[in-house]
């Protein structure tokens, strides 16, 4: 049964609509009468209605802001507008969200409200049987990638025949009909992905990824895109000859990261081979890659440089008698002192020697991953399992030393920081809260956090201070700042390590907000405690 919401600050006309709504039976049930814009806000929220019929003149946020907010939590939901004589010049607005209706209140008949509702009924139930179809064809989508990786596996495979594995191609829209083979991959920084998303995000970041190389694939260059597991985003071109110029595949893999930037806001590289093969020898340049994504590890311009030729080094220490003993004691107390400040010495300590020795990445990675481990046992924390494919998967030592560092600080901050009480508090509240306590070092604005929760920034930002009563920067500094108190009690703790640590530019800074939420300067407050321990 689909269901109905009405809106209206005139009581008297609420009622009346809701009379009309029973008398003319089109089976909608009623979830909701709101008779202001923030009770329709939350009855909104908490019952999703198919269909909204709304009053336009609401004093507060308006009929038309409140549809907007609508459309962005459920974009399929119908509007039919109800309004007075003098506010017909808001018809157009009305229009421009799609409104299947707009009805003056003095003339509102039972067979006007039932035409306007059919009408919204027959839209959304269209709309529905969009949706079904286009989720029907992603369905579709996601299992020819399957069939694709089916395809690439077979393709490697010694002793594959080559008719039928162009034949299976053909089936899957992969036509190759020139003789010789380049290969490459595109590899996502996942240190730069887990910034902005969570770990339970990547597959689906890197899926959203290949979409963009399958857009890309249709252009003139002949070149497939396969998602895979331990390779990214893999390539493969088929040319017309060994001496073929590399531009095309250069471009698409520069075009391919510039547009992981620009639409998912996530850091991407790309590596090739210079080899030219056949259809036949397209595994030995595919496992030549596999073994040689980690020989750019200590390069120093790879900011600067989008694609790069792979080529075979074997120019890495693959002993060392240091094991990051001495890290390890950093970790330690970072855990005793309380101190975050220990946790990049360490990881910057031991990736320094790293380099300067060019050791094995593939061991330079395990013993990050060690300090993850150490710091978990000691700790009695949680790590994210899916730390540790990606730190293994990591091609340069910048990128295993970020993700490694945030791990670390997620630890830290399970052992070390006090939990801000959540009993009796709004439960979108503590979603909020817990978003910021896994980025307690970062300064978050209220458009990081609405991009978070995908909503309108600006809706946001007047929705959260009707949440909360205050504005989301003073919720963030408050909570910050109550943070800060209890880090502060702790008898060794300094003032610079608190700001470090709670992602302030600087101590000054860090102070002035302190003592705007406070009441109190930093040090003014360490004082006074010390004095009140002492009694």
């Amino acid at each position: 049964m689909m269901t109905i919401m009405l809106i209206d600050d005139d009581v008297p006309m609420l009622e009346y609509v809701a009379y009309l709504l029973e008398s003319i039976d089109l089976g909608l049930k009623l979830v909701a009468s709101a008779s202001s814009s923030g009770q329709a806000l939350e009855d909104f929220h908490e019952t999703l209605p198919d269909l909204v019929v709304i009053d336009i003149g609401l004093p507060g946020m308006d009929g038309l802001e409140l549809a907007e907010a609508f459309r962005i939590t459920k974009p399929e939901v119908r509007l039919i507008f109800l309004t007075c004589y003098e506010d017909f010049q808001y018809s157009k607005r009305a229009f421009q969200l799609e409104a299947d209706d707009y009805l003056i209140k003095d003339e509102l008949s039972p067979e006007q409200l039932k035409a306007s509702l059919s009408k919204a009924v027959s839209r959304f139930r269209s709309r529905e049987e969009l949706l079904e179809r286009y989720s029907f064809r992603q369905a579709i989508e996601r299992n020819k990638e399957v069939l694709r990786q089916s395809f690439l596996k077979q393709l490697l495979s010694p002793g594959s025949d080559t008719d039928q594995m162009l034949l299976l191609g053909e089936r899957l829209g992969i036509s190759w009909k020139l003789p010789y083979f380049r290969q490459g991959f595109i590899h996502i920084d996942a240190a730069a992905l887990t910034e902005r998303y969570g770990y339970g995000d990547v597959p689906l970041i890197h899926f959203a990824a290949n979409n963009i190389a399958m857009e890309l694939s249709e252009g003139p260059a002949a070149i497939t895109p396969i998602l895979t597991e331990e390779m990214g985003i893999y390539l493969i071109w088929n040319v017309s000859a060994p001496d073929a110029s590399y531009q095309p595949l250069l471009d698409f893999m520069e075009s391919l990261c510039e547009k992981a930037e620009q639409y998912l806001k996530i850091k991407a590289r790309g590596f090739y081979s210079t080899r030219t093969v056949l259809l036949q020898q397209l595994d030995t340049v595919y496992k030549t890659l596999g073994e040689c994504r980690d020989d750019g590890f200590y390069e120093t311009d790879r900011d600067t440089e989008a694609v790069t030729a792979v080529e075979p080094r074997a120019d890495f220490l693959q002993t060392t008698e240091r094991r990051g003993d001495k890290e390890r004691a950093m970790l330690s107390l970072a855990l005793e002192e309380g101190n975050a400040a220990w946790i990049d010495m360490a990881v910057n300590s031991w990736t320094q020697h790293a380099a300067s020795e060019r050791l094995l990445p593939r061991q330079v990675k395990e013993i990050c991953g060690n300090f993850v481990r150490q710091m978990a046992f000691e700790s009695n924390g949680v790590i994210d399992s899916s730390f540790f494919l990606w730190l293994g998967q990591a091609v340069h030592i910048d990128e295993a030393a970020r993700l490694t560092k945030r791990e670390l600080r997620n630890l830290w901050r399970q052992h070390t920081l006090a939990p801000v009480p959540v009993q009796g508090k709004d439960i979108r509240l503590q979603a909020i809260d817990q978003f910021l306590d896994e980025h307690a070092d970062q300064m978050i604005t209220s458009l990081d956090m609405a991009e978070h929760l995908h909503l309108n920034a600006s809706y946001f930002s007047r929705y959260f201070k009707k949440l909360a009563g205050v504005n989301f920067t003073d919720y963030v500094n408050q909570y910050k700042i109550n943070m800060a108190i209890a880090m502060l009690s702790r008898r060794n703790e300094t003032v610079e390590n608190v700001a470090y640590t709670l992602g302030f530019s600087d101590r000054a800074y860090f102070s002035k907000v302190f003592k705007k939420y406070s009441g109190k300067s930093p040090s003014e407050y360490k004082i006074s405690f010390c004095n009140e321990a002492e009694e």
